[in-house]
């Protein structure tokens, strides 16, 4: 079985374009932007971060392929992992 490590979340959408708070569980948060494709838990989903800019106590990010609010609400509390 292949082993993953749970490395951000998906919180609520942000503003109406498609961007979603991140909370990253990483020792550096800043750099779960440059581990890849992240993955669901089942490995099902990936999603790719096209851009990533700090917050209060979590990132605002862009995902590739979420590009309303609609859809950025679909994948809140999505947990995000790497192998």
């Amino acid at each position: 079985m292949n082993s993953r490590i749970r490395v951000a979340r998906i919180g609520a959408a942000h503003g109406v374009r498609g961007e979603v708070k991140l909370w990253s569980f990483t020792k550096d948060p800043s750099a779960v932007d440059s581990y890849g494709p992240l993955q669901t838990e089942d490995g099902k989903r990936a999603f790719e971060i096209e851009s990533m800019r700090a917050a209060k106590d979590h990132f605002v990010a862009r995902l590739k392929g979420i590009d309303s609010r609609e859809a950025a609400e679909a994948v809140r509390n999505v947990d995000l992992f790497i192998s």
